[in-house]
């Protein structure tokens, strides 16, 4: 037993559909892939963390410690 219709034109019309859907998925799938490429190349260009920093004091004219 066959859940789709018999004739062309209306098997085209869900063949249609489907691949509309199949397209935005691929687009979203590219997407994803892309900012997942660009989040793991600034984690490998991201500079290492310095050996040390500068606090300022609280307070205004605050010399640094």
């Amino acid at each position: 037993m066959s859940y789709l219709p018999p004739d062309l034109p209306r098997l085209r019309t869900p063949r249609t559909w489907h691949a509309m859907w199949v397209a935005r998925i691929d687009e979203a799938i590219a997407t994803v892939e892309q900012r997942e490429k660009e989040r793991q190349q600034g984690e490998e260009r991201r500079p290492p963390t310095p050996d040390w920093i500068i606090e300022l004091s609280i307070g205004v004219g605050a010399r640094p410690v």
